[in-house]
């Protein structure tokens, strides 16, 4: 299960950064910036899986950096001794610059750090059902990450069925000192330089996806040479006797055997 999880993270991440501009964490450059809020570090620590950043950096595969609003430490610090470790991480945390003042709800504050859609690149991290929905539903550029009994999980992305490539190509603008048509850019060739090279541009029945990908149907082959099954030694020495030749004594000309003396 944990194999599981793993790669459908990595899937995702994969997915963010080929879609929407998510980069990799590399030496040269800073780790995964990730938004946690008040009800997500008391989650972790209420379950006992350690430091907030150090289960974040497993569960990523890189070192991440926690940031947190003004408005989440001022909540948790009202909140009374239930929600005291949890306040302690959020000091922990690195402060979003900008936004909403305390005492503004903690809802808030996230939502206006990640308006734009999420200049900064911000991985959301958040028990709140009501936020998961409402950061899915405004942009698909947010991936969202929530604390399960099984461990931490990610929402998958919203627009995972072709949203972000459209979103690309609507990026795409066309420009008059760009000899290059939008089309042509967002799609390759153009239709006269397909026709010149004699491709084809099939449609396919559901979504109506166009590709220039011409299928080669299978041809019939002959049998395995080395499946098939030998003729046997009855049937070969039949077939010797059985055929007609010239110059043999007798009436299939066999050969007669010598005695040894």
């Amino acid at each position: 299960m944990r194999v599981k999880r793993a790669r459908k993270v990595r899937k995702y991440l994969r997915y963010y950064r080929t879609c929407h501009g998510f980069r990799a964490p590399y030496k040269a450059r800073p780790p995964r910036v990730v938004l946690v809020d008040g009800n997500f570090l008391h989650a972790v620590s209420q379950m006992k899986l350690g430091h907030a950043k150090d289960v974040l950096a497993k569960y990523l595969g890189a070192p991440s950096k926690l940031f947190t609003t003004r408005c989440v430490a001022h909540e948790l610090k009202s909140m009374g001794a239930e929600f005291k470790e949890a306040s302690f991480a959020a000091r922990r945390a690195e402060e979003v610059k900008g936004g909403p003042d305390p005492p503004t709800p903690a809802f808030d504050s996230v939502v206006a750090a990640v308006a734009g859609d999420n200049a900064e690149r911000f991985i959301v991290c958040t028990q709140d059902e009501k936020l998961r929905r409402k950061l899915m539903s405004d942009s698909a550029h947010v991936p969202v990450v929530f604390c399960h009994t099984s461990g931490l999980q990610m929402e998958p992305p919203s627009d995972a069925t072709g949203g972000g490539v459209a979103s690309q190509a609507r990026s795409i603008h066309w420009s008059p000192y760009d000899p290059v048509g939008v089309s042509e850019r967002a799609g390759g060739l153009s239709e006269g330089e397909r026709l010149a090279l004699g491709q084809e541009e099939v449609v396919n029945a559901m979504g109506g996806v166009r590709t220039n990908v011409r299928y080669k149907k299978p041809k019939a082959r002959g049998p395995n040479p080395l499946s098939v099954k030998k003729k046997s030694e009855n049937k070969r020495s039949a077939t010797r006797e059985g055929g007609g030749g010239g110059g043999g004594e007798g009436d299939g000309g066999a050969k007669k055997k010598r005695k040894r003396r």
